[in-house]
């Protein structure tokens, strides 16, 4: 994946200026800032989930996304919210289940489980999607610190296991760091990777 971005405004406002990106498989890379910089908004051009933007994506690698929140359909059960949008086979859904540790939960509604479950379950969905580039819009915001030690141990661990790519947006430094992704700085106005 390679992205040659000139710019990304909202109306008159130009809110990311020049940014030249380029990820493979088994790369890891963090894009760090402060909250309203740009990095979601980042992500999302790099998923394809906002096409209006000045430059260009090149590259043909298949993609999953885990966005802040876990973002599951509430009214299918945990199965479902994995081989509905991945088109996976329910056995290779529940294969996935038991390596994120929710190996007992194929049945449960996401109503029936816990917010570490449900992120869970979400990195289980975008594993089974059989991605080349994992992208990650803040996993671990409002997780206590011994949950999201265990989501990042968890997210290393199936990263390692697949050589699937990422690229992370936080805030912090130290979840960069755990995934032994390399840090970007982003900053300025227009924001653009410093240094």
């Amino acid at each position: 994946m390679q992205l040659d971005l000139i710019g990304k405004s909202y109306g008159p406002n130009q809110v990311l200026g020049p940014i030249r990106l380029s990820l493979t498989r088994g790369q890891r890379l963090a894009i760090l800032g402060p909250s309203g910089m740009g990095k979601s908004t980042l992500l999302r051009i790099v998923a394809g989930l906002d096409p209006q933007f000045s430059g260009s994506i090149t590259g043909d690698d298949r993609l999953a996304l885990i966005f802040q929140e876990p973002t599951l359909l509430p009214w299918r059960n945990a199965t479902q919210n994995i081989t509905i949008p991945t088109g996976c086979s329910v056995a290779q859904a529940h294969e996935w289940m038991a390596r994120v540790g929710l190996p007992a939960h194929h049945n449960h509604f996401p109503r029936q489980m816990s917010l570490g479950q449900q992120r869970r379950l979400a990195l289980a969905r975008a594993f089974a999607a059989q991605p080349d580039i994992l992208l990650m819009d803040e996993p671990f915001a409002s997780l206590d610190g011994e949950t999201a030690a265990r989501m990042i141990a968890l997210t290393s661990e199936l990263l390692s296991g697949t050589g699937a790519g990422l690229l992370l947006v936080t805030h912090d430094p130290n979840e960069a760091r755990a995934l032994e992704a390399r840090p970007l700085r982003l900053g300025g106005n227009p924001a653009q990777i410093q240094g």
